[in-house]
């Protein structure tokens, strides 16, 4: 389940917060996927228009842009929702 989750879906555990990198096939639409971290309860929705298999062109966290692809660490308990489209 770890290779699952961290490799292939792409949401790893970082010093910095958690990453989100997906490597999926072309095929796919996309995924959700709800992931504990550090406390907290990131609800991650993936969106591939594109069909590519690798890459994020933007990250949308509460309804905020993240600078890059590492969400932030927030304090614990809360819960957050997470856009992600690749490209």
């Amino acid at each position: 389940m770890v290779a699952i989750s961290q490799y292939i879906l792409g949401v790893q555990p970082d010093f910095d917060g958690l990453k989100i990198d997906p490597s999926i096939p072309s095929k796919w639409d996309g995924f959700n996927i709800t992931r504990k971290y550090r406390g907290n309860t990131y609800n991650i929705t993936v969106k591939n228009p594109d069909h590519v298999s690798k890459g994020v062109k933007s990250v949308v966290c509460d309804g905020v842009k993240v600078n890059g692809n590492v969400l932030p660490v927030f304090d614990k308990g809360t819960q957050h929702t997470v856009e992600v489209l690749m490209g």
